[in-house]
């Protein structure tokens, strides 16, 4: 009965869950399109062409109003007063001069022939044109003389030919052949042929000549007309402030309503064709913003919150996106660039640093086209697609600038980086859409102010998002880790011991969580912060035992587990009295896991064999993040390598590698993502760091308390210095020796 309960009481919370995500997701949409929709929606006259306006309409700003209807108009007729550029078709002027060719080929062969005059003109006739001459030009023809017969031909075909090329005299269209054939017959008449060629030849034009001789070139005329188009100038007028442009009850014609449809004074179609189009716009958007989120990006934490952070941050870019839009720079060119000041980076670094940073780059591709449609929501102009580049690339940048935050500053340089791209991207657009310097000027000052802008919002207002949301940035983090806060002031001052081994084990933490793709900032203030609950009972743990007696030899084992694991409960308090975040808090309750404080287990063993294992149990819980592990294998790691005698590299590893199979053999590290291969990593990494810590050194004698060797006793000194140093390497060794013995005990 009480299993159906629960059962029922998670369903009911999921569905309750899931329906506050709908919730928010619908207050969304509609806060979205109404933003972006909202330009639609200005007060505008409903006007047409004739009618008479219903009252004083001025000017709101400085413009030029061109007259383009007569700018159209006058580039129509230039280009219609361009005459079409004619080339010859040498395909058929060629079949002309062959045919031509032909025919005097036929009549030197009946010249030459011994036929009978009867047969040569039977045969002749077979050829046009001579099949249509009469009998007498004919026989003319065959009493021509051979020798002027190749004269004649070619001055036959120069007539018909400089004719039919000719610009002047070819025929451009069917109806020009006519007059082409008179013209070449009238030139054949006046040229010096007997009558007999100038019969054969006249009827050789009327067979030939039956087409155009000239084609126009539809590539050069066009060319010619658009150069003809080009050279119109467009008229203008320029309006001031406030002057008139059409009074009440006066009758809009074409000129004034050209000039309130260049101030976009007019209203032409009705606008919700346009808000549905924006409303699947913003629909799709938060779907797939949403899907992304929960499909591709699982290992973000409290995901549906910070969901609603990307949300409220878009809000606020759209909010003072339409503030920007409204601002009035005095010229309807410069109006429209404007929207170059939306602070796109500003949200993209925003979330870049406090939710993720692929999240950031997909919110920037959906600012753009936000920016873009709220610059222009009809996107009729290419003022919206210039402000959608510029939002676009910068909030790229943005992201990429504070991806790896180390430090404050990152975030100004962030700003420099920003301008310097809206920079080039707006120098880019410029060049592509031939845009006027003044205007280039202007979309450059735009776009610096734009990056300096982002970077102060960014830094002004990561504060107050950390404390609304609950989210711990790396610049708090980075904060967090200055020596001067007041808990590692303590730290340093009343458990130096501990804040070294603390400074120890961030190093060895950050270096394996460069390794894991582990967050290495958070890795190593958690490292600073783990042990802050030894500040109740610092002298309790022997790395703050400076020459003193050793408390636990005077108390049972019970009560050295009780106080040795009360260090996690201790530092959980002082980490909620300073208001630590919750993964500080998370790092410190679970560096120990659920371990057995071993030590001392197996001290009460020898006077008790019964006694409960449970009494020397840490807390716990479990390490449930990668950066929690670390912090465990960490601190086991570095204690257990400070306490071994001649910590050589091999030994070092060896030690390493057995600690980090203990843990996990021990069950510690079943509740984090650690995979087999990110252990190897992380053994190796600590290795690494590790061997430059514990390397060997040599100890240089004092050389005030020795005096100069004679020059015949260099060998005595030498050997003298080989016996000091080997009496001092055994007197460390048992120095190391007792010491590890000690830490052992810390360790476990």
């Amino acid at each position: 009965m009480n299993i159906r309960r629960l059962g029922s009481l998670k369903l009911f919370s999921d569905i309750s869950t899931t329906w506050r995500h709908i919730q928010v997701l619908v207050v969304c949409f509609v806060l979205f399109t109404s933003i972006l929709s909202s330009g639609l929606f200005v007060s505008k006259l409903h006007l047409k062409l004739g009618d008479p306006s219903p009252q004083l309409v001025t000017a709101p700003y400085e413009k030029n109003i061109e007259d383009l209807k007569k700018y159209y108009q006058d580039q129509e007729a230039a280009a219609e007063a361009v005459k079409p550029v004619y080339t010859q078709d040498e395909e058929y002027l060629t079949s002309i001069s062959r045919d031509l060719s032909t025919a005097f080929i036929a009549l030197e062969e009946a010249i030459a022939s011994n036929e009978d005059k009867a047969d040569a003109l039977k045969k002749l006739r077979q050829v046009a044109p001579f099949n249509v001459l009469p009998q007498e030009a004919l026989e003319g023809l065959l009493d021509s003389s051979l020798d002027l017969l190749e004269e004649k031909e070619q001055k036959a075909t120069e007539v018909i030919l400089v004719n039919a090329r000719g610009e002047e005299t070819g025929a451009r269209s069917p109806q020009d052949v006519p007059a082409l054939r008179q013209k070449i017959k009238q030139d054949i008449n006046e040229a010096s042929f007997p009558d007999e060629f100038k019969a054969f030849l006249s009827e050789f034009v009327d067979a030939k000549i039956t087409q155009p001789t000239l084609l126009e070139d539809t590539e050069a005329t066009e060319k010619l007309r658009q150069n003809a188009r080009a050279s119109v100038l467009m008229e203008s007028q320029r309006y001031k402030a406030n002057q008139k442009i059409v009074g009440p009850g006066e009758i809009v014609d074409e000129k004034i309503m050209q000039v309130l449809v260049g101030y976009g004074l007019v209203e032409n179609r009705s606008p919700w064709r346009s808000v549905a189009g924006i409303a699947l716009i913003v629909l799709a958007s938060i779907v797939t913003m949403t899907f992304y989120a929960y499909q591709y990006r699982k290992n973000v934490a409290d995901i549906s919150k910070k969901l609603l952070l990307i949300a409220l941050m878009m809000f606020l870019v759209l909010v003072m996106g339409k503030a920007v839009i409204s601002l009035n720079l005095g010229d309807a060119e410069y109006n429209a660039m404007t929207g170059i000041l939306i602070p796109v980076a500003w949200a993209t670094m925003t979330i870049a640093i406090l939710v993720d940073v692929e999240i950031a780059y997909f919110s920037a591709a959906l600012l753009s086209v936000f920016v873009g449609l709220l610059a222009d929501p009809t996107m009729s102009t290419n003022s919206g697609w210039l402000i959608s580049l510029i939002a676009l690339f910068g909030g790229f940048i943005g992201v990429h600038s504070v991806s790896l935050l180390s430090q404050r500053s990152d975030l100004a340089r962030a700003g420099l980086y920003i301008a310097a791209f809206n920079v080039i991207t707006a120098s880019c657009i410029a060049l592509i859409s031939g845009m006027g310097i003044s205007a280039w000027l202007v979309s450059i000052g735009l776009g610096i102010v734009n990056g300096i802008f982002s970077s102060v919002l960014a830094v002004g207002t990561l504060h107050w998002f950390e404390t609304g949301f609950g989210i711990t940035s790396a610049v708090r983090l980075l904060e967090l880790s200055n020596p001067n806060r007041p808990l590692l002031k303590r730290l340093l001052m009343e458990a130096p011991g501990t804040y070294h081994h603390s400074v120890l084990v961030g190093n060895l933490a950050e270096a394996a969580a460069e390794e894991v793709q582990a967050n290495a900032i958070l890795v190593r203030v958690g490292s600073l912060y783990h042990d802050i609950g030894k500040l109740k009972r610092p002298y309790f743990f022997i790395e703050n035992q400076f020459a003193q007696d050793n408390p636990h030899d005077k108390i049972a084992p019970t009560l050295s587990a009780l106080i040795i694991t009360s260090h996690i409960k201790d530092g959980l308090e002082m980490a909620k009295e300073e208001n630590l975040p919750q993964v500080l808090q998370d790092i410190i309750a679970q560096h120990h896991g659920d371990s057995v404080v071993s030590f001392f287990y197996h001290k009460a063993m020898e006077d008790n064999a019964n006694v409960p294992e449970e009494a020397f149990h840490y807390e716990g819980p479990k390490p449930q993040t990668k950066e929690a592990a670390l912090v465990l294998l960490a601190d086991s790691v570095e204690a257990a390598v400070r306490a071994m005698k001649q910590p050589t590299p091999g030994r070092v590893e060896g030690l390493v590698r057995k600690i980090i199979k203990d843990k996990l053999n021990d069950d510690q590290l079943s509740q984090c993502n650690l995979t087999f291969q990110d252990l190897d990593k992380i053994a190796t990494a600590f290795v690494r760091i590790l061997s430059g810590i514990f390397h060997s050194r040599v100890e240089y004698p004092d050389m005030q308390t020795k005096q100069l060797p004679e020059p015949g006793k260099l060998e005595d000194v030498r050997e003298m210095e080989q016996k000091e140093l080997a009496a001092e390497g055994e007197s460390t060794g048992a120095k190391g020796e007792s010491a590890e013995e000690t830490g052992k005990a810390d360790n476990s």
